[in-house]
Formats: structure tokens, C-alpha cells, sequence
């Protein structure tokens, strides 16, 4: 009786402890981020720029770009395009100089290719030309194989910019043996506490794979010719209180750049895939893998051998500058 006396108390305050911080970050993430799509700020506005540009410069380096891809992605950046003119924010912002660039490549892309677009998309960009005057078109970038992984046992600083984003991969298998060298390389990740709470599901079956690519978002036109795929989760029995909430995010986000730069040590190209998805696909992946209640999943690493010659999205980044604050 004592027992059930002492442990009642304590789940009570445990549980208001939780509810007390998952209202803070719910609060917080309700009234900070852009889920009413209310682009009422320019960092809300710019972060649904880059998604959408984001989604043609990948389209222009896949491994079989298909001709008219994405025209209803160009018509909505078009008009995420505008009203940032309109809202009269900074012209000169990566996020949208880049969207601007990316929109001629596509133009650019079709018109080499003699495909029509439709009228409204040629048109609009024409209205766009009148309204801009500062951008550039770049080009996705194209690289040789050897090229690429030209770095790959060079100082960490040039290792570390010579790493993109795959999405082509041959159809070369990688032994079993150098894979799970890439996994020692990346359980030398950082874990809360030493607490090992990485999980690796390593899945090669072909049917597996396509299962697990069928639940996420965001592989649709290279998943498939991926050679493996990572699940990653963390244990999160491991966590002993409320504050803990969040640490398997880190921990598996930790293990994973590892686990990507380990990939690019050994000549094997890799993209992260997020694991953003509604309750019933991660319940059908857990069934899929087998992944316990006690298992929280954070994302997953397709990887494959390389083609000859590869294209990778320019992706550009913020300069330092940008995003640090000294205090």
C-alpha cells in the first residue's frame, strides 16, 4: 500500500511536468511557424520559396528529368514570387534570388529540350524578368564520379564542402562489410549521456525498400534505385524525466551526419530522407521493421554507389554571417 502511495504521486507530477512542456512547445510552434500559411513574416515567406524551388532543382538532376515536371510547383513559387515583391521584402535574399535562377533553369532547361510549356508558366516568368533585374541562372552542378570524390581523404574542411546530397545512384552492390564500417565510423556520434540510443535499421530486401519508400515523402523519381536504406531510431527508454523529451531527435540527427560523411569516406553517395509523416505510416513502418514502442524513428539514409557521371542540386547556403550572433 505504501508503494502505491509513493508511485501515484510521483506518475501525477511526471505527467503534468510532460504537460506542461509539450504545451510550451506546442505553443510555441503554433504561434511561430508557418502552419496556417499565413506568410505574414519574410522568413515565412522565403521558407516556402525554398521548398518550392528546391522541389525543381532537384527535379533538373534527377537521373531521368521528366519533360513538363513540377509545372504546378513553378505556378505556385511564381506566386510566392510575387507577393514577396509585393510585401516589398529584400530583393537581394538568397531565397529568392535563387528561386528567380531557378525558374530561368527551368525555362532554359525545356526550351534546349524543344518541350512547350504551358503558357501560363512562360508567361509569368516573362512578367517576372520586368520586375526583377538582379539574378543570375545558374546551373545545377554535373560532376564525374572521381571528381566528386576527389576529397574524400582530404583536410576536413575540404572534405566537408565536397559533400552534396545524392540522388543518382548505379546499380552496384556495396558488401555488407563496408556498410557496417560506415556504422562503426558513425556510432562514434555524440549520445546524450553515453547513453548509445542509436537504432540502425539497415534495409537492403528490394521489397522492403520499396515498402519503406511508399510511407515517406520526398524520394519520388530516385528512392528506387537506392542500394540501401537506413532507418534510424533511438531508444528512448534510455531517458530518465520530462526534459528528455526531445534528446532522441538529436541523437539520431548527430548519428546520421556521421553516418553520411562516413558514406562519402567510402565512395558511396547518400541523401537524408525526413521521417515528417502522419501517425498511420509510422505505425506501418514499425510493423514493416519490426521497430519496438520504445524505439522512436527520426529518419532515413538512402546510399548507393555513384554512376559515372552524376548531377546534384546547387542547393546554396546562407553565408556565416548570416546566421551568427555574437554576443
Amino acid at each position: 500500500m505504501s508503494f502505491i502511495k509513493k508511485i501515484v504521486p510521483k506518475k501525477v507530477k511526471i505527467i503534468a511536468k510532460l504537460s506542461k512542456l509539450y504545451a510550451y512547445d506546442f505553443n510555441r510552434f503554433i504561434k511561430n511557424s508557418n502552419v496556417y500559411q499565413t506568410f505574414d513574416t519574410e522568413n515565412k515567406l522565403k521558407g516556402k520559396l525554398t521548398i518550392y524551388y528546391h522541389v525543381l532543382e532537384k527535379g533538373l538532376t534527377m537521373p531521368d528529368t521528366r519533360l513538363g515536371f513540377g509545372e504546378p510547383v513553378v505556378l505556385e513559387l511564381i506566386d510566392m514570387m510575387n507577393m514577396y515583391l509585393d510585401k516589398k521584402y529584400n530583393l537581394s535574399s538568397l531565397e529568392f534570388v535563387h528561386s528567380m535562377n531557378v525558374l530561368e533553369e527551368y525555362v532554359e532547361f525545356h526550351d534546349k529540350k524543344s518541350f512547350a510549356l504551358k503558357q501560363a508558366i512562360t508567361d509569368q516568368v516573362a512578367k517576372l524578368r520586368l520586375r526583377i533585374t538582379a539574378y543570375q541562372t545558374p546551373k545545377q552542378f554535373e560532376f564525374d564520379r572521381d571528381v566528386y570524390f576527389a576529397h574524400r581523404e582530404s583536410s576536413f574542411d575540404k572534405f566537408c564542402l565536397s559533400r552534396y546530397s545524392s540522388r543518382n545512384y548505379s546499380n552496384v552492390e556495396i558488401p555488407e562489410e563496408v556498410l557496417m564500417k560506415c556504422v562503426r565510423l558513425a556510432l562514434k556520434s555524440p549520445t546524450s549521456c553515453n547513453r548509445q540510443v542509436n537504432r540502425i535499421y539497415m534495409v537492403r530486401s528490394a521489397e522492403m525498400k520499396q515498402e519503406v519508400l511508399k510511407l515517406q515523402y520526398g524520394n519520388r523519381g530516385f528512392g528506387h534505385l537506392a542500394d540501401t536504406l537506413f532507418v534510424i531510431t533511438a531508444d528512448i527508454s534510455v531517458f530518465q524525466g520530462p526534459n528528455d523529451r526531445n534528446e532522441s531527435f538529436v541523437n539520431s540527427g548527430m548519428f546520421a551526419m556521421s553516418l553520411l560523411y562516413a558514406l562519402h569516406r567510402y565512395d558511396i553517395g547518400a541523401c537524408p530522407l525526413n521521417w515528417s509523416v502522419e501517425v498511420h505510416r509510422d505505425l506501418k513502418l514499425r510493423q514493416l521493421l519490426g521497430i519496438p514502442n520504445n524505439e522512436r524513428v527520426g529518419l532515413v539514409v538512402s546510399c548507393g554507389y555513384l554512376p559515372e557521371k552524376i548531377k546534384i542540386a546547387s542547393s546554396p547556403r546562407l553565408d556565416a554571417e548570416e546566421v551568427v550572433k555574437i554576443l
